[in-house]
Formats: structure tokens, C-alpha cells, sequence
């Protein structure tokens, strides 16, 4: 029931802009309160780009007692190589968390972070302070970080170890991850150990989630676990299990403002993972201003379509050979933008097409008709 943000990648092939609504009912066990059902809405926004992520959410919970908490988190990142094959991000975060009359909880932090990128492995050191608050008072925390990741044909594994300072509490977090994705399932888990702590709890902890896309833009979701306490962002630990619907708002390669960042339940910020595989584009013509668009991608479970002759909304490609995927559409010469999309992930220049900046700093394939 926490709200937090995760940057999905390192590097973008595309700028892509999205928005979801999250609602759905939970049971949640605070630490310290009796067990309670609860109803929440979650609104989201995110945009990516090549070198910079924003984004900003929203979270309203409503408890069968009829209280409430409302939570705000807001966030950006910044990525640009140096020193040949090293990366430095700088990111900074701004959350508020408010239960009723009680004095309501924020933060605003800084991040600093070296990745050392590779093709199916890196890793990556970090660190962050700011300011965190409750009611009037506040406190200078302080977070140091090492992470790395790998990813084994459709399953991203991650891993990050943490220690944090924040006044007198002081623990270290050390958290794997697990997201493993398809056409028709998307599932997220987390297994941490909190320990070497003074003041703020120890023990093991643990979540997952699912998504299954049902319709078009909608998608189911089943959660729970446990999470822990976080006395910076002013989060108390909770066993939850919650069910709800995702909608999509809207899926775009920048043919929309930039947007703010999709929230998930817990803060495991990790660096992006490579592509499925290469794709390539052609065009063959079928009748008069018809057209055959086939698509080259090996190891695809799924693949999109989006352009301006589409209106910008992604259309799926029916597989006909193992590695090809087609679709038939009306195109009218001249010179059109286009992108691809490989199993729901970032959208893409596919190969073929020569790509060009956009007016939001993605990339997009120019495709000429004749």
C-alpha cells in the first residue's frame, strides 16, 4: 500500500509517454493496528526518453472505517555516459504521505548514481540524502547503495543492498528481484532482509505482483506480501494482499506532452534491461494505397505497430512465420513516422528505417512510401 517509483531503464530507443488508473480493494495488516479492508485509486503518469525519465502519482486509500490516507510522489532522472562504457544518473524524488489529522510525512531526496552497463549483466553504486519530515520536525537521511542485475532470456534478476541513516535508526536492506514477462503475464517479486538495525526492525520480507491483460487496455492485478517499515518516506509495515483493474490511459511514443512516472508499490529502482531481439521493417505493396508492413523479430511473443497513419494508437502484428509478424494497412505516399513495439515493451526505431529526432528527444523511423 506504499507508493514508490522505479525507473524502468537506463537508455530508451524511443521517448514514450504513458498514463494508468489503478483501483482495487485490499486487506492490509499495519504494524500495530488491527487488520482492516480497504479501497484505493492510483493514478499515474510517466515518460521516458532517451536520457531522462519523469513522472509523478497519486494515491488515495480508503479504509472501511471510513479514514483515509493520501499519498503524492513525484520524481525525475538524468543519464549520460561517461568515461567510454560508465553511465552517471542523477535523480531526485518528492513524496507526501498523509493519514487523517496525524502530523503528515514527505521527503524530497537527491540520488546520485555510476552504472557499469554490459549487454545481459551490470551493476552500480549509489547514494542520496535530502530532507525528510513529519509535521514540523525533519531530519538530513542519508542512503548508500550497490546493485546489479542480469537478465536470463525473459527474466530481469536484480539485487541491491542498501544502508540507511536517518537520525537515530540506522539498518540495511538487502532486497532481490524478479521480473519475468510474456504476452499474457507479468509478474514482479521482491525477497529482502532487514538487518545489522538499531530502531528500525529486522526480519524478512517479501512481495508479489501480477498483471494480466484482459481486454485492450485493461489488465488485472493481484498483489501481497510484506513490506517494511521507512521511517524516511514515513511508511509503516504492513502485511496486504489487494485485487484490482489497470486501465491505460494512453500508450505513446512522445505524440503527447511529457508526463510524469508510473508509481509501483515499493521503491527498487534497477537499470534497464536489453531488448528481445533486433526488428526490421518492410514494406510490400498489396493493392493500390494498401500495404503489407512485415516486421523481422526473433524471439518476439508479441509485436505493435504505431504511426501517423494509425493516429498514433498501437495496432498488433499477426505472426505468420516464426520470426515475422504482419499487418495490413492504408498508407498513402510520401514520407510517414513509425516505431515498433517488441512484448509491451519501449518503442522502438526498428531496423530499415532511418531514425530521427522528435520534438520530445526520442527517436522515431521515418518510412517512405512510393
Amino acid at each position: 500500500m506504499t507508493t514508490a517509483l522505479m525507473f524502468g531503464g537506463i537508455s530508451s530507443a524511443a521517448a514514450q509517454a504513458s498514463g494508468t488508473v489503478d483501483v482495487g480493494g485490499s486487506w492490509v495488516d499495519y504494524e500495530g493496528f488491527l487488520g482492516t479492508a480497504a479501497a484505493s485509486v492510483s493514478p499515474t503518469l510517466r515518460y521516458d526518453a532517451a536520457n531522462t525519465s519523469l513522472g509523478a502519482s497519486a494515491n488515495l486509500v480508503l479504509f472501511e472505517s471510513g479514514r483515509r490516507i493520501v499519498q503524492g510522489l513525484a520524481a525525475g532522472a538524468w543519464r549520460t555516459p561517461i568515461f567510454d562504457r560508465f553511465l552517471a544518473e542523477i535523480s531526485g524524488s518528492a513524496g507526501v504521505n498523509v493519514y487523517e489529522d496525524n502530523p503528515g510525512y514527505g521527503h524530497m531526496l537527491a540520488r546520485t548514481r555510476f552504472h557499469v552497463p554490459g549487454e545481459s549483466r551490470g551493476f552500480w553504486l549509489g547514494a542520496a540524502s535530502g530532507q525528510s519530515f513529519q509535521g514540523s520536525n525533519s531530519s538530513t537521511p542519508i542512503e548508500l547503495e550497490i546493485g546489479g542485475w542480469t537478465v536470463v532470456e525473459r527474466a530481469a534478476i536484480g539485487a541491491i543492498a542498501t544502508k540507511t541513516w536517518n537520525e537515530e535508526v540506522e539498518y540495511v536492506d538487502i532486497v532481490g528481484s524478479l521480473r519475468w514477462r510474456d504476452v499474457f503475464l507479468e509478474i514482479d517479486g521482491t525477497l529482502g532482509f532487514r538487518g545489522w538495525s538499531d530502531g528500525g526492525g529486522e526480519g524478512l520480507y517479501g512481495e508479489l505482483h501480477a498483471r494480466v491483460p484482459i481486454w485492450r487496455q485493461l489488465s488485472v492485478l493481484v498483489s501481497g506480501g510484506r513490506y517494511p517499515s521507512d521511517p524516511v518516506r514515513g511508511v509503516v509495515s504492513a502485511n496486504y494482499i489487494t485485487a484490482g483493474l489497470r486501465i491505460e490511459a494512453f500508450s505513446s511514443p512522445a505524440s503527447v506532452p511529457p508526463s510524469p512516472l508510473r508509481a509501483l508499490f515499493r521503491e527498487l529502482e534497477r537499470p534497464g534491461r536489453p531488448g528481445i531481439g533486433e526488428a526490421r521493417l518492410t514494406v510490400h505493396t498489396l493493392l493500390e494505397s494498401r500495404y503489407i508492413i512485415r516486421v523481422e523479430a526473433p524471439g518476439a511473443r508479441a509485436v505493435e505497430l504505431i504511426g501517423d497513419f494509425t493516429d498514433w494508437q498501437p495496432l498488433n502484428m499477426v505472426q505468420t512465420d516464426r520470426n515475422f509478424w504482419e499487418l495490413s494497412v492504408s498508407v498513402s505516399p510520401g514520407v510517414h513516422r513509425v516505431n515498433v513495439r517488441l512484448d509491451g515493451g519501449s518503442w522502438i526505431v526498428p531496423g530499415g528505417l532511418r531514425a530521427e529526432l522528435d520534438d520530445f528527444g526520442g527517436s522515431v523511423g521515418v518510412l517512405v512510401v512510393r
